[in-house]
Order: C-alpha cells, then sequence, then structure tokens
C-alpha cells in the first residue's frame, strides 16, 4: 500500500508518502479535552477526545478506492471485516503504550477451509449491524468484493485478487463479468469463497482495508456516499464531521457489537501536511500523536520520551521511467551509484537501512529468512549485476559507482542516451522527500554527469502525474498489504495499476501468475527469489530502492494503543495515560 500510501509519512516518509496538507493545526472541532473538563459538572465525566495527525487531506475514505495507508487507516476505524487486527498484549517495540497486534476473528464467527485449501466458508457473528441499524449480511462482502474488481470501478487495488480468488484476472482483463467472481452468500450469515490455487496469506488478506463490506444502496445512492450525513459503517467508529484540509472527526458507532469497551468518545484525525505545524501542534498540546515532524528534531524529541520508532514492513523507492529512459544500463547505472548509506545516515536520521532490493526487509519466505537477504547479504539489486560484471566490487559505493560510470558510458557510446538529456524527477510536498531528491540529484550529476530536474507537487497534482507517466524519476514509498513477496512484486506486472514505470517483462510476468498459484515451499521461494533478481538484471532496472522504513511516531498522555508493521495504528481502544 502506498505509504501514502500512500506512501506516506514525510519523516517516516512511508509511500505513503501521503501529503498532509494545510497549517490547520491550531484550530479545533471542540474544546480540548482540558477545556471539557473545566467545563463538565463535577460529578460528569468529562469526554475522552484523541487528537491525531497522521496525515493531510484523503484523496478518497471510500474503501474501494483507497489507495494510502492513511485512508486505509480511517478505513479500519470505520469498518470491519471478516478478520480484523486484534491487540496480542505484547509491546510492538520500544514504547509501553503502543502494543501489538495480529490477525484475528472480526465480524466473521469462524471460518472452515475445504480439504484441498481453495473454498473457505465463512460464517458471520450473530451480533453484527451496520450503523443505521440494518444487520451486516454475507452479501455485502460479496457486493464489495465484486465493486473492487469491476474495472468500472477503476479502484487502484483492482488487481489484489488476482490470481487469488477465482476468475478475478478475467474480470479485471474484461473477459468475464463481475459476477461470476468466486464469493457468494450461501445465506445471510455464511460466505463461500473460492480461491484459484491454495494461498497461504488469503485469511490476512481477509483483514484488508480495501476488502471491508459495502452496503449497495449507500454506495449506489450517490458519489457523496461517504460524506457525514450518508455514510453507513460496520465498524467502532463512524465519521461526524468533515471539515476538508482541515480535519476528520468519528465518534463511536454504538450499533457496534462491541462498543461497550471502545477508548475515546470521538477520534479528530488533524489534516496538515506542514511537519513544522504538525509538530508546534503536538507541543501545544493540541494533537496527542503525530506522525511528520522535521528530522532535525528526532534526536531532541526522543531524548524527550516522545518520539519512537516501530518496525515497518516498506520500501522508500523511485520509478525510472522505462519509456523516459529506455536503456536500462543507464537505469542500473542511476540505481547503484544512488549513496544509500549517506541517505538513512545524514538525511532521513530514523534508523532506516539501506535497501537492497524491492521487497521489503520484513517479508519472509518459506522458512522465516528475511526476503531481502535470503541469497546473498549483497542483495536482489546487485546480485544479478555481480554475476554478469565479475570484476566489479559492489560491497562498496565506490565500486558501484565504477560499474555505474562503465554502464552509462556503454549507453551513451551506443548511441541510445543522449548525455545532455534533462530529467524530471518529481516528488509530492514534503521537506524529507525533497532532501532525498536532492542528495540522489547530486549524486547522479555527480557520478554519471547527469542533468536533473526536481518538481515539487501537490498530492492530488502528484499522483494524478504517476498514472500519465510522464516524470522520468519519480518517488512512492510501499507498505506490505500483507507477509509474502508478492505484495511487492506483482507491482511491476505488465499493466498493474501500480506500475508507473511502464516496465513489462513477459518472463518477469510469467514468474509471478506462477509463484500465486503454488503452494508455500522451497521451490517457490527459488522462483521468488529469481522474480526480483530478474528485475535488477539486463533490460531491468524499473525501481530504484532507498531505503527499508522505520516508523516514527510522537505519542503522549496515551496508552493502549495498537499497531500492525504494515503500518496502521489503532485508536479504538486507546486510553488515557495516567
Amino acid at each position: 500500500m502506498k505509504k501514502t500510501l500512500a506512501l506516506l509519512l514525510a519523516l517516516c516518509m512511508i509511500i505513503s508518502a501521503v501529503a498532509c496538507s494545510s497549517g490547520a493545526a491550531s484550530t479545533s472541532p471542540a474544546s480540548s479535552p482540558a477545556e471539557q473538563s473545566e467545563a463538565a459538572a463535577p460529578a460528569e465525566k468529562a469526554e475522552f477526545v484523541v487528537n491525531a495527525c497522521i496525515a493531510s487531506e484523503p484523496e478518497t475514505i471510500d474503501p474501494s478506492l483507497i489507495s494510502s495507508v492513511d485512508g486505509s487507516t480511517y478505513t479500519q476505524h470505520q469498518f470491519e471485516n471478516l478478520m480484523k487486527y486484534q491487540m496480542t498484549g505484547e509491546k510492538a517495540a520500544e514504547d509501553p503504550n503502543m502494543l501489538a497486534t495480529e490477525v484475528a476473528l472480526g465480524q466473521a464467527a469462524s471460518y472452515s477451509v475445504s480439504e484441498d485449501l481453495t473454498v473457505y466458508t465463512f460464517k458471520l457473528r450473530d451480533d453484527i449491524f451496520w450503523s443505521d441499524g440494518q444487520p451486516v449480511v454475507a452479501d455485502n462482502w460479496v457486493y464489495s468484493w465484486q465493486r473492487l474488481v469491476d474495472p468500472a470501478t477503476a479502484s487502484d487495488y483492482g488487481y489484489f485478487l488476482d490470481g487469488i480468488v477465482l476468475n478475478a484476472a478475467e474480470i479485471q482483463a474484461g473477459e468475464k463479468d463481475k459476477s461470476e467472481l468466486g464469493i457468494k452468500a450461501v445465506d445471510d450469515k455464511t460466505l463461500e469463497i473460492t480461491l484459484v490455487a491454495p494461498c497461504a496469506y488469503f485469511v490476512e488478506m481477509c483483514a484488508f482495508a480495501s476488502l471491508v463490506p459495502l452496503r449497495q444502496d449507500v454506495v449506489e445512492a450517490g458519489e457523496t456516499w461517504t460524506d457525514p450525513s450518508t455514510i453507513v459503517v460496520n465498524g467502532p467508529y463512524k465519521v461526524t464531521e468533515w471539515v476538508h484540509d482541515s480535519y476528520i472527526k468519528m465518534e463511536k458507532n454504538d450499533k457496534y457489537y462491541d462498543v461497550a469497551n471502545l477508548g475515546p468518545d470521538s477520534i479528530v484525525w488533524w489534516l496538515s501536511d506542514s511537519e513544522t505545524a504538525i509538530l508546534s501542534a503536538y507541543q501545544s498540546g493540541d494533537y496527542q500523536f503525530i506522525e511528520s515532524f522535521p528530522t532535525d528534531m528526532i534526536a531532541t524529541l526522543q531524548d524527550s520520551g516522545d518520539c519512537f520508532i516501530n518496525p515497518y514492513v516498506g520500501t522508500y523507492y523511485l520509478y525510472l521511467n522505462c519509456t523516459k529512459i529506455p536503456d536500462w544500463r543507464v537505469r542500473a547505472a542511476m540505481a547503484i551509484c544512488v549513496d544509500r548509506e549517506y541517505i538513512v545516515a545524514n538525511v532521513t536520521q530514523g534508523g532506516q537501512a539501506p535497501a537492497t532490493g524491492f521487497v521489503a526487509s520484513g517479508i519472509l519466505d518459506s522458512k522465516g529468512n528475511d526476503f531481502a537477504f535470503g541469497v546473498s547479504d549483497l542483495g536482489a539489486l546487485y546480485n544479478t549485476l555481480q554475476k554478469m560484471y565479475p570484476e566489479a566490487d559492489l560491497s562498496t559505493y565506490a565500486g558501484r559507482c565504477e560499474l555505474a560510470k562503465q554502464l552509462y558510458q556503454a549507453a551513451v557510446d551506443d548511441g541510445s542516451w543522449d548525455p545532455a538529456t534533462v530529467l524530471e524527477y518529481n516528488f509530492n510536498t514534503s521537506e524529507a522527500h525533497k532532501a532525498i531528491a536532492e542528495a540522489c540529484g547530486q549524486d547522479w550529476s555527480t557520478v554519471l554527469g547527469m542533468n536533473i530536474n526536481l518538481a515539487n507537487q501537490e498530492w492530488a497534482t502528484y499522483t494524478n502525474g504517476l498514472g500519465e507517466h510522464k516524470f522520468g524519476v519519480a518517488r512512492l514509498g510501499w507498505i506490505a498489504d500483507y507477509n509474502d513477496p508478492i505484495t511487492y512484486l506483482e507491482l511491476l506486472v505488465t499493466g498493474n495499476s501500480y506500475n508507473y514505470g511502464v516496465y513489462s517483462d513477459p518472463k518477469f510476468d510469467e514468474k509471478i501468475v506462477t509463484a500465486k498459484g503454488m503452494l508455500a515451499g522451497e521451490d517457490r521461494d527459488t522462483l521468488l527469489y529469481e522474480a526480483e533478481e530478474t528485475l535488477f538484471g539486463e533490460g531491468g532496472f524499473p525501481v530504484c530502492p532507498i531505503y527499508y522504513y522505520t516508523n516514527m511516531y510522537c505519542a503522549k498522555g496515551l496508552t493502549n494503543l495498537g499497531y500492525t508493521t504494515m503500518g496502521y495504528f489503532f485508536f479504538q481502544y486507546a486510553k488515557p495515560a495516567n
């Protein structure tokens, strides 16, 4: 998922890289918790409000159309899927107030699997209702999943069920009708899903935000169905106010089956992309939780006990447009001469690790090995080149720069690259993204003599430009949607909605299609390792991985928060810290 997704967070730099929007930090939709306490009668309990800023104005909160971590976080608070993320009671990392989560039963009371592992039957809870009082039924998932894969919806995640649920790929290709998707309501409380082949991570997928149930009558009542006055949800909270570019307010859904145990009376999600304003609002007590703040404040915030670092399964990377940079040797030269060690030590400064492949560190193979280093310590980014150029020393930055010069000059000498070309490097508004762009541009200029033009864009303009493929270089972050290499590798399959660099290799595509139909095991691991190395060999280098994410945040006055390494924070059961 784009760390905005998205993908997001300026500091953690998550893809999401969602750009938060304006400086609305100094105003609030309601009085602060302290003011409420003063105004309340002595015998009354003060309202518990969580004020958080995780991103700017979201593109949408329609579950079928979201593509960022922040959008998914809002969805996880408003909707509940068959499965959900549930706190384990164990710390997520160093913060004693932040708990790890695991996938557990949500709206489903139970599920069973056929002997051949291709048919999942979910039995729904008896006590699940929509916020308007109507019962949640199996057909709500049928409608939602069919809507997601329908080409007419044009969802960025339309591909998500391809090769997993029966006929999803054919529907996306326009070869079959959405009604033929392998999902059906046996009755109101029984949902049956048929897979193409066994899938070890399918149950985990059933907690994913884009697959939550939806009401057809609500969605099709009008384009504004996600507005506070019209939205109907089945999760713990419901949006009640949305002042665009300022805040989204959610309040408890009194029809939720576990409403009695929910924490905050309301959650206010502030919307901003100004790291300085966000930090100022946090330090003044207006916000209790933030994910973006100036890099030069990290050490100070850690020393004060405000800033924490969580593990995060994500990769910050650059698309290298294969139509604008047609010679793979130029793309390879650009990828290997970026000084990643310098960037993580001096630019991001958040404990990130230099990326040595596209698949993020933290994704595991079937034996439990970190996929990023399953073949060699060099990583997929360098392994194939090392075999092609055995005399090169790719274990050092100096050695990588020497090979980069060699590859670049060969492309120039062959006439396939004009060294006078000016490449456009697009990035969305963020001081952190700008600093990374400047560092990469400097490396390409110094080592290769390239001409790079840096172009900052607001998030909406930026994402539209990605889909138009007009850039030379463009940044993004991808956070794993589930723990399997496919969550990364399928993004670069020909025609995938996230294949912004227009990469195409039939051999790579075939490896991914085959792997999606295989049981977990050594043979599948080998095929997936081969697939990633194909990306970084002759004809490849559609992306330039920069670093593996960590998730940095500041929090105070809160406890019993939840977190998943896929990047979602959960505030449903938050409590005031003593």
